[in-house]
């Protein structure tokens, strides 16, 4: 593995999550004081980044894998830099487009804002790209500990962010979004002066494995061992976004009943930050020693036993559960990363993890929406039952994933390649 292109990467993610993070918070309160939007449409902005994700995540991993990591990672930042600045000026450009006469069927400010989303969501191959890379700069042994370095940094950023946001927001409400493109801005930098091309890119591709590129995509995405992967992710993924839907609002009726909003708050953002840093933690010091003495499959059945869900009124019991929730994702998800860039040519590592990312966005969309579903018509323990059924669901997958054959390193490859040719 090399250190220095990982490190480097590392960065990049923490910087790009981190400006990220600082702004969801204050959108939906921004569109909805600004353009006295709906809670709807305010909701909407938020899964109009996911849909735009789900579409074009596989699309960047193709593209990635044709023509190269780095250019690919310097447009998704592009793409980023020009949403942030058109949610910063979308209230003059909405006041430009209205002096033009041209009707949207929304406020022309709020159709910026969705503007601003959808190509960020489009552009938004940061970290499938970034986990390609990492999947290209380091040996199959160490694959898994490179992709869990990227998590870590990603996880990380999902604490900074929204601190970030916290600290900024008391000067101006858009102030996050000039710090979030002034992050781009820095990691764009770093991306040119330090992060070189992986040794795979488009040249070597076309002179070493010509029959990989004009591999049928139904092929690689219907074979049993990408498909049972894919599979798995989206169903924890259902599982988490559920849970981190709802858990905001089971804390105020179930954990603190009757206690002020400003203390539900609080002790729900300390809880989210020590699921952040135990996950961070565990893919950065505990995944590598646990994947080299178990292999990628036991190391995803213990991450999925591990999320294991229970039901409990206990604020401590919760946040033990947080803990070992934090630590089984940690290790199971870039285990699971790994593990499918193993089904196919090495060349295929951009659009494998393309489509695991749009899965997983996929998930994003549809859990909280089944989540508030069932809190709102069932009870607020119900969310968690149902959770339960998805966990013991992929328990059964990652059982399954077990059984793959694995006689070596090289093996899933080989595997694929007689899939694809017989």
């Amino acid at each position: 593995m090399d250190k220095k292109r990982i490190t480097t990467l590392c960065l990049i993610v923490l910087a790009d999550m981190s400006g990220a993070m600082a702004i969801i918070p204050i959108i939906p309160v921004f569109v909805l004081g600004q353009f006295h939007a709906t809670p709807f449409q305010a909701a909407l902005v938020i899964a109009a980044y996911y849909v735009a994700q789900v579409l074009a995540a596989p699309w960047l991993g193709h593209l990635s894998d044709r023509f190269g990591r780095r250019p690919i990672l310097l447009i998704s930042q592009a793409g980023t830099i020009v949403s942030y600045f058109l949610l910063i000026f979308a209230v003059p450009l909405g006041t430009l487009i209205d002096h033009t006469g041209l009707r949207l069927g929304t406020a022309s400010g709020l159709a910026v804002i969705y503007l601003a989303r959808v190509l960020d969501g489009l552009t938004g191959g940061n970290i499938s790209v970034a986990l390609a890379y990492a999947s290209d700069s380091s040996t199959p042994e160490k694959r898994t500990h490179a992709l869990g370095l990227v998590g870590g940094a990603s996880g990380l950023g999902h604490i900074l962010g929204p601190a970030l946001a916290g600290l900024l927001v008391g000067v101006n409400l858009l102030a996050p979004f000039f710090a979030a493109a002034v992050v781009s801005g820095g990691t764009v930098l770093l991306t040119l002066l330090w992060l070189h091309e992986p040794p795979i890119h488009a040249k070597h591709w076309e002179k070493e494995a010509p029959q990989a590129k004009r591999l049928p995509l139904s092929q690689i995405l219907l074979s049993r061992p990408v498909l049972l992967i894919l599979v798995t992710a989206l169903v924890i993924g259902l599982y988490m976004a559920a849970l981190q839907g709802t858990f905001a609002l089971y804390a105020d009726r179930v954990l603190l009943p009757g206690q002020p909003e400003a203390i539900v708050v609080s002790t729900v953002g300390w809880i989210i930050t020590v699921l952040g840093l135990v996950m961070a933690l565990t893919q950065i010091v505990l995944l590598n020693p646990l994947v080299s003495h178990l292999g990628e499959q036991k190391a995803i059945l213990l991450g999925v036993s591990a999320m294991g869900f229970f039901t409990v009124t206990s604020l401590w019991a919760i946040v033990a559960f947080v803990v070992a929730f934090a630590f089984g994702y940690g290790i199971m998800w870039p285990s699971l990363q790994a593990l499918l860039t193993n089904f196919g040519t090495e060349h295929l590592a951009g659009r494998l993890l393309g489509w695991f990312q749009a899965t997983f966005s996929l998930a994003l969309i549809l859990g909280p929406l089944w989540g508030g579903f069932v809190f709102d018509a069932v009870a607020p323990r119900a969310v968690f039952a149902v959770s339960a059924g998805f966990m013991a669901l992929a328990l059964g997958l990652s059982i399954g994933i077990q059984r793959l054959k694995l006689s070596g390193t090289e093996e899933p490859r080989k595997a694929m390649h007689m899939h694809f040719h017989h």
